[in-house]
């Protein structure tokens, strides 16, 4: 279990950082890759893993979304487990070294644990935020066909 200084640490990085960087994360799929947001039955399944899992399970489905061999309709979907992938790499490099979050002098086995569990944490927060925006882009588009008919 994090102490309160790492919790009060991960809500700082949420409130901040993860929020600022899953709304640019996004942006960059939708308006630099031109991929579509991701639909609501993605959106549904990632929330539900990212809430009831461990880290570990967490990367395992993500593994699974993007070596799936989806469709030429649905390769945005692809393109999002992709670049989530590499994105939660860079926070877990990022953010558990840079603001020494796992505490020193624990065995590996703790270690390892621990950085599940904060992992977890920011994984959670990071795709909380993300789906957030992904809400709001996707009625953006809706809003944009409705527009042109």
């Amino acid at each position: 279990m994090p102490s309160p200084e790492q919790l009060q640490t991960l809500y700082d990085l949420s409130d901040n950082e993860l929020y600022e960087g899953a709304v640019a994360f996004l942006h960059r799929i939708v308006d630099e890759d031109e991929c579509m947001p991701l639909p609501a039955s993605q959106v549904a399944g990632l929330l539900n893993i990212a809430n009831a899992s461990s880290y570990a399970e967490l990367d395992h489905f993500i593994r699974h979304q993007l070596e799936r061999n989806w469709s030429e309709s649905k390769k945005d979907i692809k393109v999002f487990y992709t670049e989530l992938d590499k994105e939660l790499k860079d926070i877990k490099k990022k953010y558990l070294s840079s603001f020494q979050l796992v505490q020193t002098g624990k065995s590996v086995k703790e270690v390892n644990q621990e950085t599940d569990e904060l992992m977890a944490l920011l994984a959670h927060d990071f795709i909380q935020h993300l789906m957030t925006e992904n809400m709001f882009l996707l009625a953006a588009k809706v809003d944009e066909r409705a527009k042109r008919r």
